[in-house]
């Protein structure tokens, strides 16, 4: 038992990231991802789904972002995958989704007219307000604390500065036609979506490599994806662990910069 458990981990994806970083940085970066899925799951419940697909969508008029076209967990049916591995990439999957739902949802809001009518704006506000404590927590913990603080070090990935995000999306003028309070609220959101949907994607990019099977009409993956290599069959996966080591065990360009800040 000992002696296939060693063998899963040391000829598995995650050996790569273990050659770079050591195995300490692995297993205490790598361990406290585990610590987020409450957060993500709560993040899920209350902002994803209970605010925006359940409230500011319908108040709105905005666009329907299906959950099912975003988190996609299937790639536990790629052959010869390795129980760590998959419990990887299926933890991968669902955050990259929920991030990239998230952000496809922040931008519907941003770009969408703001309507006259009061009562919709008095509504919102009741919404983003009973929301907000999950968001604050999921924010200054999950974010600030697991991904920024402690992950990115351990792994030593690019963490994206706050200041310059913000910077950015005033520059672009995002969600510009909405009151100054709104617009407040909607960039504080889409800053933190953004610095932690570049951390996920330098952990996917490290980890999880591999496309996603799904080849359903409406299916969204992030950009990063466009890296990623086919895992479906042994010697796909054999050649996805061999382009790991090639490039230094992330296949992100902004894992491979790994600037410091």
């Amino acid at each position: 038992m000992a002696t296939a458990l060693a063998k899963s981990i040391v000829v598995s994806l995650n050996i790569a990231q273990v050659r770079q970083h050591g195995w300490a940085r692995c297993i205490v970066g790598g361990g406290s991802m585990y610590l987020s899925i409450p957060g993500f799951l709560l993040l899920n419940l209350t902002l994803v789904m209970g605010l925006f697909a359940w409230v500011l969508s319908p108040l709105f008029g905005l666009p329907r972002v299906r959950w099912a076209d975003h988190v996609l967990l299937a790639r536990g049916r790629v052959a010869e995958l390795y129980w760590l591995d998959r419990l990887n990439c299926q933890f991968c999957a669902y955050a990259n989704g929920l991030c990239t739902m998230l952000n496809t949802q922040l931008d519907h809001l941003a770009g969408a007219s703001p309507s006259p009518g009061a009562w919709r704006w008095s509504l919102a506000a009741l919404a983003a307000l009973a929301s907000a404590p999950s968001w604050l927590l999921f924010d200054s913990f999950t974010i600030r604390v697991l991904y920024d603080l402690v992950i990115s070090r351990c792994l030593r990935m690019h963490r994206s500065s706050r200041a310059e995000i913000h910077a950015s999306l005033a520059a672009q003028a995002y969600a510009g036609a909405h009151p100054a309070p709104a617009r407040w609220v909607i960039r504080a959101w889409k800053g933190s979506a953004l610095a932690l949907a570049s951390l996920l994607e330098q952990i996917e990019s490290a980890w999880c490599p591999l496309r996603h099977v799904e080849s359903h009409a409406g299916v969204v993956v992030p950009d990063h994806h466009r890296n990623f290599l086919p895992g479906i069959t042994p010697e796909e996966l054999r050649r996805a662990r061999r382009e790991l080591h090639a490039r230094e065990g992330t296949l992100s360009p902004r894992g491979l910069a790994r600037p410091e800040r």
